[in-house]
């Protein structure tokens, strides 16, 4: 089914509630009253964006893009419809038993998925990239999945062949874990999130509170994105718009840098039941069926841009995704709405006559949860032109989790930051750079960021100075979980979304303080001084 023809069957399912997306209403007379709050603006965005699943390459998706077009094009900026044809990871049916003996599996879980469905419903339990296969094997408990835990079990005696690791979340990326268990020759990976790090150990959970109950999945992707980021079947080249042909890798070029091996996530319940059975022992060992059937195709994705030009050459841009496993609300809706905000007041400053000494651009990645794809062909596609008029890319993924900044980026745009955000007032009084200098002690430190976001292509493959923001505080278990909704903000990450708020008028100060400053944003200076610090804490640490 064409995406544009399923998305209109779809509109009357995602109308929004509340304040309207104009963020500004019409009195008695017609004439326009103030706009509504950025914290009622954001909510009403996130509750819209929310009301259905946001996953790359389906209609949904595509519905959501044209969200963010509309609402660019109110704010009066020019809209970039960026179209390409990629190479994404989807289930059709999944399968995970649990064998004891020879009898009937002690547990089995059968989930089948419809990508062309209108709507698709929620995406199941799912690792893309997974290699389409079945394996049956005994389960062994990998710890993390680090390549120290399988080293371990060798030192043991443990033979790994054939077996299905059995992984915690955290400490590493999850395609690390599979890729660890790939190369010690397991047959199959299940990964959990342990209770400890974001269960009932942390508090309460959904719908009593905002942490991880134990049959919540944490999704995601396993693609080598540290090697290969963006189209894996277009490697440093960008993917074309639909009906183009384009040179891909395809057959063994392909599966060569793909993973081999099915690989699932799973609840902490059925974890906790695998883990009590090893622990117990018995007359035999406990043995998982995996089936995944999940082809590799060529779908459409959308990134949407707005631009509003400056007086001078060279442009600033922030972005997120505007993707997301399910829905999304946090991960990353919180970061969408926040800059769909700032867009509306950057639009009602150049309707009174102001504009930017330098462009400003706003960004709504497509296909980053499958392994940093929209923005990744978009930065190749444009690579020679960002390199030569790219000023600085902010990104906003995951934006709001709290109301305290946390800011990692390229050194040498410490004073920009705190130079923007020493007029946005916060919440518990004083200013957000007073406030996230205090807890450096004064001096403005970047932390060096690393990669998983869309900032990777500007920073790692351009060379562009980044910075990647981020407010904290506020905890949750919600991660790429069908629990991670609108209620779950609305009730417990963000009551009365002080945070979105902060975080919009953050941003929008941001762009605008880069845009004046230009290419003096970037203290070369600063910047040589901040890498001469990390290398001396290096060199201390290395001994």
């Amino acid at each position: 089914m064409d995406l544009r023809l399923a998305a209109l069957a779809l509109g009357p399912l995602l109308l929004g509630a509340g304040v309207g997306t104009q963020g500004s209403a019409a009195g008695p007379s017609g004439t326009e009253q103030e706009p509504a709050s950025p914290e009622a603006q954001a909510r009403a965005l996130l509750r819209e964006l929310c009301a259905s699943t946001r996953l790359a390459g389906t209609a949904p998706s595509l519905r959501a893009a044209e969200l963010v077009r509309d609402e660019l094009t109110r704010a009066g900026f020019e809209v970039e419809w960026d179209e390409r044809e990629v190479l994404l990871s989807l289930p059709r049916r999944t399968r995970l038993a649990i064998h004891t003996d020879d009898g009937p599996p002690l547990l089995e879980r059968l989930r089948t998925f419809d990508a062309d469905a209108v709507p698709p419903g929620d995406l199941p339990p799912f690792h893309a990239w997974s290699a389409s296969a079945s394996a049956r094997g005994p389960v062994v408990d990998c710890g993390h999945g680090l390549r120290e835990d399988f080293e371990r079990l060798l030192e043991q005696g443990i033979d790994l062949t054939g077996s299905v690791a059995l992984c915690r979340y955290g400490r590493s990326y999850r395609g690390v874990k599979a890729e660890n268990a790939q190369r010690f020759g397991c047959s199959a990976v299940l990964m959990f999130t342990d209770p400890a790090e974001a269960g009932p150990e942390r508090g309460p959970v959904w719908p009593d509170g905002p942490w991880m109950p134990g049959w919540a999945v944490q999704r995601g992707s396993i693609a080598p994105m540290a090697r290969f980021p963006g189209d894996p079947s277009t490697p440093g080249t960008a993917s074309p718009a639909p009906g183009t042909e384009a040179l891909r890798l395809a057959g063994e070029e392909l599966a060569r840098i793909l993973p081999r091996i099915p690989s699932l996530p799973i609840g902490a319940d059925d974890a906790r039941l695998l883990l009590e059975r090893l622990d117990a022992g018995g007359p035999g060992p406990v043995e998982v069926t995996l089936e995944v059937d999940a082809p590799r195709t060529l779908r459409r994705i959308v990134n949407v841009l707005g631009h509003l030009p400056g007086t001078q050459p060279g442009f600033v841009l922030a972005g997120n995704h505007r993707d997301s496993w399910v829905r999304g609300a946090n991960d990353a809706g919180g970061g969408t709405v926040s800059l769909l905000v700032a867009a509306r007041a950057l639009g009602r400053r150049r309707a009174t006559g102001w504009t930017p000494r330098h462009g400003i651009s706003l960004a709504f990645w497509d296909a980053e949860e499958s392994g940093l794809i929209g923005s990744t062909e978009w930065g190749e596609a444009n690579a020679d032109r960002l390199r030569e008029q790219l000023l600085l890319y902010v990104n906003a993924d995951a934006l709001v989790g709290g109301l305290e900044l946390g800011c990692s980026g390229t050194p040498g745009l410490e004073a920009l930051v705190a130079e923007a955000l020493a007029e946005v007032p916060h919440p518990a009084g004083r200013s957000v750079a007073a406030r996230w200098l205090g807890s450096q002690r004064g001096r403005p430190d970047l932390g060096l960021p690393g990669s998983g976001s869309d900032y990777t292509v500007f920073l790692h493959h351009l060379g562009v100075p980044t910075l990647d923001l981020g407010f904290g505080g506020s905890g949750g278990g919600q991660y790429h979980t069908v629990f991670d909704d609108f209620p779950l903000i609305d009730r417990y990450l963000d009551p009365g979304f002080r945070a979105h708020g902060l975080a919009a008028r953050s941003v929008e100060a941001l762009l605008v303080e880069a845009a004046e400053q230009g290419p003096l944003a970037f203290d070369q200076a600063a910047f040589a001084r901040s890498l001469a610090r990390h290398a001396a804490r290096t060199s201390d640490w290395l001994g």
